[in-house]
């Protein structure tokens, strides 16, 4: 029996990328930033689901349609919350907190918890959501 590729071991027995099904779970800021960047916006389009604390709710549904939007009281129940989405099948989560997410201790151990737990998590630093009323209108 020969050994298999890298690239065999990745793939599932239908041929699909089991990559790319692989939980991810990103920690986006709140606050703060350039109201010119959009790239906070496009990772909750791209969400499956999006969990915003209770601070920063309103912010999020500026960007989010208000059903993938599910409300945290804070960040002790984010674990099991992020873990009942994937159990649901949504392979990309956003958690939204106030703040830069790489300096709270709290969202640092939810990561390395989500981390040992399988589960793909970053946070993104320098990325942000900007309250609307900081946003620049069109015209």
């Amino acid at each position: 029996m020969r050994a298999r590729t890298l690239e065999e071991a990745r793939m599932t027995g239908d041929g699909r990328d089991t990559a790319a099904r692989t939980p991810t779970v990103t920690v986006l800021g709140t606050g703060g930033g350039d109201p010119e960047t959009a790239e906070g916006a496009d990772l909750l389009a791209a969400a499956d689901a999006v969990l915003a604390t209770l601070d920063v709710e309103s912010t999020v549904l500026f960007y989010a349609e208000a059903w993938r939007v599910e409300r945290l009281a804070d960040l002790a129940g984010a674990g099991a919350a992020v873990a009942d989405l994937v159990g649901l099948g949504a392979t990309r989560v956003v958690l939204a907190v106030p703040g830069d997410p790489a300096a709270n201790p709290g969202c640092r151990a939810l990561l390395d918890g989500l981390r040992v737990a399988g589960i793909h998590a970053e946070a993104r630093p320098g990325v942000s959501l900007v309250p609307p009323r900081l946003t620049p209108m069109p015209w």
